[in-house]
């Protein structure tokens, strides 16, 4: 039987995407975030291999639509310690039965379903990781057990999560995956996404909103 948890850590929406307060107000700060998040667990809801799909959130918004969708919530109760908060929340899905936990933000809007499938399939055990191609964050993550090792999420968390396994003995493979390369935080991420050709709830909300528009000629200097 696969034992393989999903768990999407989310803030308030309204907390949320603050470096993009330059281009976006913030209420369009709040929409973002929710789109976002719906479309990581579309993704996540279509792929194979995930037994279960957890959020842990301490927001009463994103409890409620997570529960809408079927998916358990579990209460953040070390809001603003995103790594304490995941420990913690290691341990719980351990308790539940878990094998291997994989760890996805909810700000990567373009991934797939085949994308975390492939994920999946590329994990032997230990820890797997995905670089971000900024900062040296961390975007995806695979542990097995899940409570295998303290997590490391912030700026070049991806060398120290490494680190730390390789320390406690842990195999790790690090996958530079394209679909995990960028999650949207700074205006030129937006204009990246501008150019990208989802279906999503993201794409569709930055085109109806007229976000995508406002960006104006920026759009061409978008980086891959």
């Amino acid at each position: 039987m696969n034992k393989t948890w999903a768990l999407v850590p989310v803030k308030s929406p309204e907390q949320s995407k603050t470096r993009l307060s330059s281009v976006l107000q913030p209420q369009e700060c709040a929409m973002l975030s929710r789109a976002m998040f719906m479309d990581v667990l579309a993704a996540l809801d279509a792929a194979n291999g995930i037994s279960h799909i957890a959020v842990l959130t301490s927001d009463p918004e994103v409890t409620a639509l997570a529960n809408q969708l079927g998916h358990e919530v579990i209460t953040d109760t070390a809001t603003g310690d995103l790594c304490a908060s995941l420990n913690e929340a290691s341990g719980y899905v351990t308790a539940q039965g878990a094998e291997t936990m994989l760890i996805v933000p909810g700000d990567i809007p373009t991934v797939m379903s085949t994308d975390i499938e492939q994920l999946l399939q590329s994990h032997e055990g230990g820890l797997s990781l995905c670089p971000a191609i900024r900062d040296g964050g961390t975007n995806a993550i695979i542990c097995s057990p899940p409570n295998a090792m303290p997590y490391q999420f912030g700026e070049d968390s991806a060398r120290r999560h490494m680190e730390v396994a390789e320390q406690n003995g842990i195999t790790t493979s690090r996958l530079p995956m394209q679909a995990f390369f960028r999650d949207i935080d700074t205006p030129d991420d937006l204009l990246w996404l501008s150019h990208q050709t989802s279906d999503g709830n993201t794409i569709r909300f930055l085109h109806q909103s007229g976000i995508f528009a406002r960006l104006g000629s920026g759009r061409a200097g978008a980086t891959a």
